[in-house]
């Protein structure tokens, strides 16, 4: 990077003009550390394989330097806000986000799985299902709440939404739901807010109670998944990339759309908690089973 940044101002200095790589997307992210950075770096493989692109790291406080490109990818919270006030010069999509940003939001795809393909193996496990408890802080998930209920009806399955400003309010209401919950028909879907939830916290008593009273709990996490959630929908990296590209083209020909759960997914289960649950597994039917052994 170094040698290319010297090469460019030698360029620039012997009065030689120097234009940037035509390409129609053009994608930004933060030059962060491992493990995020390969994160990204597999996003932005997925955008590259699918859509000329030009791929820009992006400083801690720097700006997007646009070339001639027809839409812009931003991938990360930093990127997109360096990226978000470029919305009126061309497309910006967003990626690698939770949350949508903007008003009204710019298109995009958020980290969180799809409802309907979280509900949708939920009933391929557990085909007796008639209920999904889900507790959320609307401030961070209300967009999602749309698309599950619609992924609820669609299902024929019923979704109970709670309500929860902090992780005191999520635990009360998830050990109450727990506690009463007809392990039968009745499923808890579990969000990945840090406001609600932590793998240091809360989540063990949650898990506890859950096994103790048999109760399917299903995630978006797959640390959660380790942790003995029976199973979590993760993103396929490369392949949630390739749709951000697809989005993005389809936003430069001046499609209007917008920010949208991941479709791009694997799969993976906890084999002890489908054991303990009397559950019949086809490990072939997922791409990581835990434990390993």
């Amino acid at each position: 990077m170094k040698a290319t940044v010297h090469l460019l101002v030698l360029v620039l200095l012997a009065g030689v003009a120097v234009t940037v790589p035509a390409a129609e997307v053009l994608t930004v992210m933060p030059d962060v550390r491992e493990p995020y950075r390969s994160i990204l770096q597999q996003i932005a493989d997925g955008i590259r394989q699918t859509a000329d692109t030009r791929l820009e790291l992006l400083p801690a406080g720097g700006a997007v330097a646009l070339g001639n490109e027809r839409v812009l990818i931003a991938l990360g919270s930093t990127a997109v806000e360096a990226s978000a006030p470029l919305a009126t010069r061309l497309p910006v999509v967003t990626g690698a986000i939770v949350s949508p940003v903007g008003q009204p939001p710019l298109p995009g795809i958020s980290l969180e799985p799809d409802p309907e393909a979280l509900f949708t193996q939920l009933l391929k496990l557990r085909p007796s299902v008639r209920r999904v408890h889900w507790i959320y802080r609307p401030e961070r998930s209300d967009w999602l709440l749309e698309h599950a209920q619609a992924a609820a009806r669609k299902l024929r399955i019923g979704l109970v939404a709670h309500s929860a400003a902090d992780a005191r309010t999520a635990s009360r209401t998830y050990q109450d739901i727990l506690r009463t919950a007809d392990n039968t028909t009745e499923a808890m879907w579990l969000g990945q807010d840090p406001a609600l939830i932590s793998t240091d916290a809360n989540l063990p008593d949650i898990l506890g109670l859950a096994w103790s009273h048999n109760v399917i709990v299903f995630s978006g996490s797959l640390q959660h998944v380790a942790n003995g959630v029976l199973f979590a929908l993760f993103p396929d990296n490369t392949a949630m990339g390739a749709d951000l590209a697809r989005l993005a083209l389809a936003c430069a020909n001046g499609k209007t759309a917008g920010f949208l759960p991941n479709r791009a997914l694997r799969r993976a289960v906890n084999r002890r908690t489908a054991e303990h649950l009397g559950l019949a597994l086809d490990a072939q039917q997922f791409d990581l089973v835990l434990p390993a052994h």
